[in-house]
């Protein structure tokens, strides 16, 4: 039996259920999307996923104008090397530099070859133009005013150009043609000029494209000064310092790994005055330490780990630090700087003198830039004179096999019986001591005879660069589209 409350539940779910019946009928009716309106149906449709895709396609858009303008706002260089066009001449780019106020900045290239390409400023042109969308856009006008000029770094294989903005670098990117008034060598049968225009076909030449105005661009203290730099300054502030920097690296833990050869001899010295062994009647044979080489007789090494160092820098004043004091403020830089954050030590070799055929100068005191060869007193008029001298020297070579091992009883290690186990204890330990004198030779072989002459040969380089570098400028060397 159905109750009265029942009947009143069931009359309010059917006027719920008849008011949507209506509610979708007005609706149906309103926008066409009744059964007999299949045309108007699929237009509603097709308008809702149309403006779904207008969302979409705007926040793709969006999206990349974003990524654009971030990689704009981040990156300097966007190609690294390049090629000529008519000649092939290869080459890389080094990073964009510019100065504090980022109104002046240098492209700074390299040949692979350097005979490849001419040594004279004035045998090359720029012409600079903006870029229109991305850096394999059309050209367009420059949103700043640019000037320009070429810097020829002698024989060295590089070329500079640098770039002045009065008003400061726009976030722009900057497409530098470089052309060669002269072909660097004999053309090409066919030209590498894919997708550029006829110049690229009738001169030699290639492009650069770069964005000053970027954060990836690095600062160039060299760049600072009120006038353009003079080309010895970009060259130490860039491919010197670059080359010297790594150099120090490599002297630096070239001299703790001597300290660690040394410091094993040292302990197997101990070793050797504290082991003995029965050798035949006498109970008590010792191994001696055997008579060097005069290239490693004597050799001691002073100073502080990296470790004690940074502790003796946290509780005092560098100009307190011995092995530190003295720096010149580009050395301390130097050693002060490395982008992997590796800190140095203050060791410092002493020995009777340099091995044949090289050399051994306090090189942590002062830079290339500083100058080493005037403080050596070597008596060549010249570093390559002092180069050539100590290339007519032999090298010499060590094998602490060859060397004398003497015994306490007046017999030598090679004396002992192959067959007697009690003489194994001073064999293992002359086996030991062997290791350690060779290496520690060769490290230092490699240090005075090639390390420290590499520093020589940046001077050298850098003093070529002093008297064989050319610049130009004004508009016959760079202009620009604006």
């Amino acid at each position: 039996m159905v109750t009265a409350t029942e009947r009143s539940s069931s009359q309010e779910d059917l006027s719920w259920l008849e008011r949507v019946r209506v509610w979708r009928k007005r609706v149906s009716d309103r926008f066409k999307l009744g059964p007999h309106y299949t045309i108007e149906r699929f237009g509603v449709v097709m308008a809702a996923l149309s403006l779904s895709g207008l969302l979409v396609v705007g926040m793709t858009v969006w999206g990349a104008l974003s990524a654009g303008n971030t990689v704009l706002s981040e990156t300097a260089l966007y190609n690294s090397t390049f090629v000529t066009s008519r000649t092939g001449v290869e080459g890389t780019v080094n990073p964009v530099y510019v100065n504090r106020d980022r109104d002046r900045a240098l492209v700074l290239m390299k040949f692979e070859i350097p005979s490849q390409m001419s040594s004279d400023a004035a045998d090359y042109y720029v012409y600079g133009t903006g870029i229109d969308g991305g850096p394999g856009g059309g050209p367009t006008t420059l949103d700043t005013p640019l000037a320009g000029a070429v810097y020829s770094f002698g024989n060295t294989g590089y070329l500079g150009i640098i770039l002045e903005a009065p008003d400061g670098f726009a976030p722009q990117l900057i497409n530098l043609t470089v052309r060669a008034r002269k072909e660097l060598m004999t053309p090409r049968n066919r030209p590498v000029a894919t997708g550029m225009d006829r110049s690229f076909i009738e001169n030699d030449q290639w492009r650069v494209v770069v964005n000053p105005a970027a954060r990836g661009a690095e600062h160039l203290p060299a760049l600072d000064s009120d006038r353009l730099p003079e080309p010895e300054d970009i060259f130490a502030g860039t491919v010197t310092w670059r080359t010297e920097q790594a150099k120090r690296k490599v002297l630096d833990s070239r001299l703790a790994d001597m300290k660690t050869q040394l410091t094993r001899i040292s302990n197997y010295t101990s070793q050797m005055a504290q082991t003995s062994v029965r050798v035949g009647n006498d109970p008590s044979v010792r191994l001696l330490p055997p008579a060097l080489p005069s290239a490693i007789d004597g050799d001691s090494i002073t100073g502080m780990d990296s470790v004690e160092l940074r502790t003796e820098l946290m509780e005092k004043p560098s100009s307190a630090i011995e092995g530190v004091a003295n720096k010149t403020e580009r050395a301390a830089l130097l050693d002060t700087t490395f982008p992997d954050g590796y800190l140095v030590n203050t060791y410092t070799l002493h020995s009777s003198g340099p091995m044949s055929g090289g050399t051994d100068f306090d090189w942590r005191q002062r830079s290339v830039a500083d100058g080493y060869f005037e403080t050596l007193g070597t008596g060549e008029p010249s570093i390559g004179d002092y180069l050539a001298h100590l290339s007519e020297q032999p090298i010499p070579s060590m094998s602490s096999r060859d060397l004398r091992w003497p015994l306490s009883n007046g017999d030598t290690i090679n004396d002992v019986r192959p067959g007697d186990t009690r003489a194994k204890p001073l064999i293992e330990l002359r086996n030991n001591a062997m290791t350690a004198y060779d290496e520690y030779f060769a490290l230092k072989r490699a240090y005075q005879t090639v390390d420290l002459l590499e520093l020589l040969v940046m001077e050298q380089t850098l003093d070529q660069v002093v008297s064989e570098s050319t610049k130009a400028s004004g508009p016959t060397a760079a202009s620009f589209r604006s």
